[in-house]
């Protein structure tokens, strides 16, 4: 259950899968929320009864769902009240729970990813350590796998600390590594591609851009987008504007959906084209590093038992 004041990404998509359903059946939406209130932790229950006063006495929905600002972002907020604007609610939340699911699968192939490069990492120092270590009592003290923690718990740091906190240095060099270099590539399209959400509740695509970019964490596609939209403003499309921003297969996709009015549905294209090969990328990374992680972690385990069987072969009386 989610800490109070919190949800998951997965209760946030089981909460918008709800609501766009119970929508889509004739309800409105305070009746719809009172149905929902009836689940979920005490402290979000009593946030949909905020909500549904809120509602009670004039405001919409948007309005309503930021008197806590714990729950929703500003991004969703700003999609919810845009989906109000142009009647398209239910749509909009059907779509904000499928983002929501998506997201919660590639976090959890992203942790997984993350234990096997760590894993790996963690298992080759240690091993080396061990076969350089001249002293066969060494890898029996103490000292020697307090040591060996540590070092797993920096490099457990060290991973947050990036997949938190990059900068457009750091972003910059990820991209032209081999194989984590299209990963990198992959996510930053998928922030791309959430234009089709506002878009979808008929913003023209400044203001798409104008929003989006207040909330990409990646440094990149923001600068990218912030000269996106000053060329927007110039009169270019957005195709234009992303010229060698983006790869040829993206930039023809969004090209595409200009040419025929359907800009929202080419971006759609775009975020399940790089969702797959995201997805792809992750499993094929993490198959060929456990291998790699099995064999270290193995050595590691025969090395202290040869050492071991060693100290307790040389203790033995002559």
């Amino acid at each position: 259950m989610a800490l109070p004041n919190r949800l998951t990404l997965q209760q946030k998509a089981q909460f918008f899968y709800q609501l766009a359903s119970a929508l889509n059946s004739g309800m409105n939406v305070q009746q719809s929320l009172t149905l929902m209130r009836q689940n979920g932790h005490p402290s979000f229950q009593r946030y949909l009864q905020q909500v549904i006063i809120a509602l009670d006495t004039g405001q919409e929905l948007a309005s309503a769902l930021a008197v806590d600002s714990g729950y929703f972002d500003s991004w969703t907020i700003s999609l919810i009240r845009l989906a109000e604007y142009s009647g398209s609610l239910a749509q909009t939340c059907q779509q904000l729970a499928i983002a929501a699911e998506a997201q919660t699968r590639r976090k959890r192939l992203g942790r997984s990813v993350r234990f096997s490069v760590i894993s790996t990492i963690w298992s080759l120092l240690i091993l080396s350590a061990a076969i350089l270590n001249p002293n066969a009592t060494g890898l029996l003290r103490l000292e020697f796998w307090l040591r060996s923690l540590a070092i797993a718990l920096l490099l457990w740091g060290i991973s947050f600390f990036l997949s938190r906190y990059s900068s457009q240095g750091s972003r910059q060099l990820a991209l032209k590594l081999p194989i984590l270099g299209k990963l990198v590539q992959a996510r930053s399209l998928l922030d791309l591609a959430q234009l089709r959400l506002p878009l979808s509740c008929g913003v023209p695509p400044l203001t798409a851009v104008e929003l989006l970019k207040e909330h990409l964490p990646d440094p990149i596609m923001r600068a990218n987008l912030t000269r996106a939209a000053r060329l927007i403003r110039m009169g270019q499309p957005l195709s234009v504007s992303l010229e060698g921003k983006v790869p040829p297969t993206a930039l023809e996709m969004i090209r595409t959906g200009e040419a025929i009015g359907n800009l929202d549905t080419a971006l759609e294209n775009v975020a399940q084209y790089y969702e797959t090969e995201l997805e792809q990328g992750l499993k094929l990374l993490q198959a060929s590093l456990r291998p790699l992680s099995f064999v270290a972690i193995a050595s590691l385990v025969a090395v202290v038992g040869i050492r071991s069987l060693t100290v307790l072969l040389d203790s033995l009386p002559g």
